[in-house]
């Protein structure tokens, strides 16, 4: 149970991913949504042959024996689940999805486990960024720039993940020498711009471990580089410093995408 603007926030939100091979996506799936089910457990997962990708929600019972449950498969006993709390749950059912790739770039041989950019813990990333030879490049979608981003990143103006192959042709293809560093909400994309970027010729390339959820948990809000609110892909919205949420006016043609697509 955590308190918070004086609220009891009794439901935990835990989010990961893994880059690791998979198959008998059909079977897994059928078997992970009936899991999630008898558990009492909400939430999107999403899986592909390159790995899985998602979020659930539900009191800390259900979501530690969910976590068990996740473990128990040796290609997932190393998950990473990185937590956040409210006082409702912000998934309305259980889903589990097959798709081509658990964050869609539309290039399916970029491999993170084996080319990815150097990662960065918060107070790593937050020196590192204050360095003004280092290009700080934003992976997340035009709208979630505009809620929130850190102080002097770039915006590469994009719709979708689709999108972010075409800007680095377009403007990254001669800074192969410079430090370039991104992030992203919490993890996977920089993960998997950074592979692609190092895959094309780029030597010194970073990224924020567990992203921005991550740094804003961890470096206190008076000395932050974040400004803004930080979009999440569940009913909340967007969270501010305090993983509170808040209620942003989003664009008129935003579509509900509870993960980058």
């Amino acid at each position: 149970m955590i308190l918070g603007n004086n609220k009891v926030k009794e439901i935990v939100i835990a989010s990961f991913y893994k880059f690791v091979p998979l198959s008998e996506l059909e079977t897994m799936r059928e078997f992970m949504l009936a899991k999630m089910r008898d558990m009492s457990v909400k939430g999107t997962i999403i899986l592909a042959a390159e790995g899985i990708n998602g979020g659930f929600a539900s009191r800390r019972e259900e979501v530690e024996l969910f976590y068990q449950f996740m473990r128990s498969d040796s290609r997932f006993a190393d998950l990473n689940f990185k937590e956040t709390y409210d006082e409702k749950n912000p998934f309305d059912k259980a889903k589990v999805k097959l798709r081509k790739e658990i964050v869609t770039m539309g290039i399916t041989n970029v491999d993170p486990t084996k080319s990815a950019g150097t990662y960065l813990n918060p107070d790593e990333w937050h020196e590192f960024i204050k360095d003004p030879d280092v290009i700080l490049i934003d992976t997340r979608n035009d709208y979630e720039f505009e809620l929130g981003t850190f102080k002097n990143a770039i915006n590469p103006c994009t719709e979708n993940f689709r999108e972010f192959p075409e800007y680095v042709e377009k403007h990254l293809q001669d800074k192969k020498g410079k430090k370039i560093a991104m992030f992203c909400t919490g993890g996977i994309r920089c993960e998997k711009s950074t592979a692609y970027l190092k895959e094309h010729g780029f030597e010194n390339v970073y990224h924020l471990q567990d992203g921005i959820l991550n740094y804003i948990q961890s470096i206190p809000e008076n000395e932050s580089l974040w400004e803004g609110a930080c979009f999440v892909f569940d009913d909340r919205v967007a969270v501010d410093h305090q993983l509170e949420r808040v209620y942003p006016q989003l664009p008129q043609d935003y579509k509900d995408e509870r993960f980058p697509k």
